[in-house]
């Protein structure tokens, strides 16, 4: 233990007498500082607090990695090309330990980094917030939308793939009773399935003109009396584009009431096998007139805990009246959702900073498994090159639109190099804390067996395999 506590003590003296290293505590500085003094939003409290943690957060998460990165490559290749590490391998320290010892340094000189940043950040951000000269009922808004950590509940989905292959037999079906050929191999099989689910999907987004969509909401807490939000956003004519205009609507939502009337005083397990019932819903219009909403923005809507029955359902619906007789489309991800309260800003603020340290444990790591067999600009651009790669990656893979054999090629390639490469987009949660979103455990603990245990690792013994089995004598410094 002690061999490895000396080994961290040398990184953290080599690593604060780097001259990128203060660069990069001086951009960080300027950048956890002068950020969220500087920024103003849209004007309104909701605005400036969003715009500024999720800056923020993001920025304090890049230049860390990137620090990390270079730390990790300086490091590890400067004792070897300098000849410290010779010396230091003739005691009786195994490599391994040495490698661990550089890493855990690494890592807690930026841990303390990012406390610093983040509690900085924090603090700005609320002595900003409390400065302006926001109303009551904004204030009263950022308290219920912002600074809150609220459980996202989604609609209850079709299972599209069960949907797709009973399409596709369907119409395998006709073409045959119709006299029709039908190709039977598995390329074409998949290609009509690809086709048919996106037909699907596409339907169920749609909501014509005069057109309704229901979404119902199960599993919501029954005991729940705070406010209730519902976030959607849609689009109008297409989905995306800078042509979205305002456009009109009309919520409606389902008052819940017992499928059967019940009657007389009940007692507990009857009062059980209440709330085990089935509830129907009766449709009421959230406004008199269908309203004027912006298409292609999120919007909030409060809604009433009353909505909620006893056996946790709501259901919620959106009918169309757009004034040009427009199709609108509401994307799978962009709900409707339920929010409602579950947690503290404080709390759900450090999940996110947690999700960040994971990253620079990664990014560390990277760096040190790269420059344990190369040089410093040869590992430097390795790493760098693996990020950008990931980034890529997620893209690639995010295809919807197929128009040739070249665009299923990307797709199936970002999704095989998204089982071995970590990008750097699967870190980036700034916005559940400016959403107001509950950032779960479960998702932090996906994050860190994904990229951490099943990604990261094995680069991490491969460096250090490699930095155990090089040849130092080979090493010399022109």
């Amino acid at each position: 233990m002690v061999p490895f506590l000396g080994i961290v003590r040398l990184t953290l003296k080599t690593a604060v007498r780097s001259n990128i290293f203060q660069l990069l505590l001086l951009v960080l500085l300027v950048c956890i500082v002068a950020l969220p003094a500087t920024i103003s939003g849209d004007g309104t409290a909701q605005g400036y607090i969003q715009i500024s943690l999720k800056y923020s957060l993001a920025v304090t998460g890049f230049v860390l990695s990137l620090s990390s990165v270079w730390l990790g490559c300086f490091i590890m290749s400067r004792d070897t090309e300098t000849y410290q590490l010779h010396m230091v391998a003739t005691k009786s320290i195994s490599r391994v330990t040495i490698w661990l010892g550089k890493w855990a340094g690494i890592v807690l000189i930026h841990l303390v980094l990012l406390l610093v940043a983040s509690l900085t950040i924090y603090f700005i951000v609320q002595y900003q917030y409390h400065r302006q000269e926001f109303s009551a009922a904004e204030r009263q808004r950022i308290q219920n939308e912002v600074m809150v950590a609220r459980r996202v509940y989604y609609p209850v989905q079709p299972n599209m793939d069960e949907l797709a292959r009973r399409e596709l037999a369907r119409r395998i079906e006709v073409n045959k009773r119709s006299g029709r050929a039908v190709d039977e191999s598995q390329m074409a099989q998949d290609q009509m399935y690809q086709d048919i689910k996106r037909e699907i999907v596409g339907s169920y987004s749609q909501i014509p003109y005069g057109g309704a969509r229901e979404w119902q909401y199960k599993n919501l807490p029954t005991d729940y009396k705070g406010p209730v939000f519902l976030r959607f956003r849609f689009y109008v004519a297409k989905i995306g584009g800078n042509e979205q205009r305002a456009s009109s609507g009309l919520w409606i939502v389902g008052i819940p009431f017992p499928a059967e009337e019940e009657t007389g005083t009940k007692n507990i397990t009857e009062q059980k096998e209440i709330k085990e019932k089935k509830y129907n819903f009766s449709p009421y219009p959230t406004t008199q007139a269908p309203e004027q909403i912006m298409s292609g923005e999120f919007h909030e809507r409060l809604l009433n805990t009353e909505l909620i029955s006893p056996n946790g359902e709501m259901l919620v619906a959106f009918q169309n009246f757009d004034p040009s007789r427009e199709t609108m489309f509401f994307q799978l991800g962009d709900g409707p959702k339920v929010l409602i309260s579950a947690g503290s800003f404080t709390d759900n603020y450090f999940r996110a900073v947690l999700v960040v340290f994971i990253q620079l444990l990664i990014m560390a790591g990277l760096g040190c498994a790269a420059a344990s067999v190369l040089s410093m600009p040869t590992a430097v651009f390795l790493v760098i090159s693996y990020i950008i790669s990931g980034s890529l990656a997620v893209l690639l893979s995010g295809t919807t639109y197929f128009s040739g054999a070249a665009d299923y090629v990307g797709s199936y390639m970002g999704k095989i190099l998204l089982l071995f490469i970590i990008p750097l987009q699967a870190f980036d949660i700034s916005y559940f804390v400016a959403g107001g979103e509950l950032i779960e455990f479960s998702v932090i603990g996906m994050i860190f067996l994904q990229y951490f245990i099943l990604r990261g690792v094995p680069f991490f013994l491969l460096g250090m395999f490699l930095y155990r089995r090089r040849e130092l004598g080979l090493v010399i410094r022109k």
